[in-house]
């Protein structure tokens, strides 16, 4: 059976995010994402529960941007973004919901970047991700 649904506005829109994350394990990391369904409220419970069931503990979650993006722009913006951060791409131990959309960056970073993307400009990230014996050290 099909339905049929009469002046729906053409014109959707999604949620574009910047999830600031720390994981049970004190790891500073950022989640680029789309809200795909509801909200980037939504969204973060889900990702948070997702973490609690495979961590048994929970991870501190702050919504750091959340901006409503056309739908017909919003992945084209995501993979622009997860593209320009790959080098800095956290995977996790146990992988939970989400958990393929972390990097280590500083999310003032991540910030900016996201509304350079949007506005239609080049981004620009001058951190440096530091040498594997350095690492320990992040500050995030």
């Amino acid at each position: 059976m099909a339905f049929l649904t009469v002046g729906k506005d053409v014109e959707h829109k999604r949620r574009l995010y910047l999830f600031d994350i720390e994981m049970p394990s004190g790891m500073k990391c950022v989640k680029i994402g789309v809200a795909s369904h509801g909200s980037s409220l939504d969204r973060m419970m889900a990702v948070n529960r997702s973490i609690f069931q495979k961590y048994r503990c929970t991870a501190k979650i702050g919504i750091a941007r959340d901006r409503e993006v056309p739908a017909d722009k919003c992945f084209k913006y995501e993979t622009i973004l997860h593209h320009f951060f790959k080098d800095y791409q956290y995977i996790p131990p146990i992988k939970f919901d989400g958990s393929t959309e972390l990097f280590a960056i500083p999310i003032e970073d991540a910030k900016q970047a996201l509304e350079a993307v949007i506005e239609g400009e080049e981004p620009d990230f001058t951190y440096v991700l530091p040498n594997k014996e350095e690492s320990v050290d992040l500050p995030f």
